[in-house]
């Protein structure tokens, strides 16, 4: 990003947002030039998403406040799937939400947000409710907008003209991005060793699979999996689970084989047959094999959330 200021010009300016002019030069110094790739931070952890920053987008707007973009991963599969019912998007990948932070005010309005599906594909822009909301300190927003809005004393700015911009966790006072590593590590880590220490025990396997798991790290989990199953070869968990990795590391035909033995050992397992129909819909373009799959899943399950959904796609796709 490039901004350019005028000697008139910026003598229009008042001193607040010429502070936010300046602050986002700042952020954005090391950021590529507009049209370039994106500079995406991570700041935050939901109960659902991993949630990034692109420092690249930083402007400031003709209102005097500041845009920003934020990026929401959901953290496993599963989450994924939830997200993608919330917005009726079954191909849901990540979505991106674009605000603009009056840093005086305290308050963000969400203008519009981006949903995104496989290979980056914009699926759909949901046009935001145009009302301000409060910031919340520790919120997602608030994150933000300790990352965007200039603070004399918690953002300094030194001699040489660069910002402290490192996020905080109000809590524990942990750079976050840093802190969420650690935890994911460190988890991994006492699971790595109750492996060595208990190498017959399923349960110390199961964790290391899961921790990988959550950690988006498909080999990994698959072979922690692996150990698993070669202790209990008919663990309907962990035969889901990493049929899940599988696929996410783009081995669909083992996918469907993990898929397919669960439902040999659990005809009525809902997990699998909806990942069943999931992957023949839309990673192999079964969708004769798909809407057999989905119409015995309605049998088994005719009045939840992903029944709902397990319909729609019906509707779409069974035409």
């Amino acid at each position: 990003m490039q901004i350019g200021i005028g000697a008139r010009t910026a003598a229009l300016i008042n001193p607040h947002t010429f502070k936010l002019l300046l602050y986002a030069i700042l952020l954005a110094s090391n950021a590529p030039a507009t049209g370039q790739a994106s500079q995406w931070q991570n700041i935050a952890r939901t109960e659902s998403h991993k949630v990034a920053i692109d420092t690249a987008s930083v402007q400031l707007s003709d209102q005097g406040s500041l845009t920003v973009w934020l990026r929401y991963i959901p953290l496993n599969e599963l989450k994924r799937r939830e997200a993608a019912i919330v917005f009726g998007k079954s191909n849901y990948r990540l979505h991106r939400e674009f605000y603009k932070v009056d840093c005086g005010e305290n308050s963000a309005v969400l203008e519009f947000t981006d949903i995104i599906g496989p290979s980056g594909k914009r699926l759909d822009r949901l046009k935001g409710g145009g009302q301000p909301d409060a910031i919340i300190e520790g919120s997602v927003l608030g994150l933000t907008a300790r990352q965007v809005c200039p603070d004399p004393e918690e953002n300094p700015i030194d001699e040489e003209g660069t910002a402290d911009t490192t996020i905080e966790n109000p809590q524990s006072g942990e750079p976050l991005s840093d802190q969420i590593a650690q935890e994911v590590q460190q988890r991994i880590t006492i699971a790595q060793q109750r492996t060595q220490t208990e190498p017959g025990n399923l349960e110390s396997w199961i964790e290391l699979g899961n921790a990988y798991y959550d950690a988006d790290m498909p080999e990994q989990a698959i072979n922690a999996y692996d150990h698993a199953l070669a202790l209990k070869a008919d663990n309907i968990d962990v035969l889901n689970d990493q049929g899940a990795m599988f696929r996410q590391s783009g081995n669909i035909a083992q996918a469907v084989k993990n898929f397919e033995k669960v439902i040999s050992i659990d005809p009525g397992n809902l997990e699998s047959l909806y990942n069943l129909g999931y992957v023949h819909a839309f990673d192999l373009n079964d969708t004769v094999r798909a809407l057999e799959i989905w119409r015995r899943y309605l049998v088994l399950d005719p009045s939840s959330e992903t029944a709902r959904q397990v319909r729609n796609f019906i509707k779409r796709y069974g035409k």
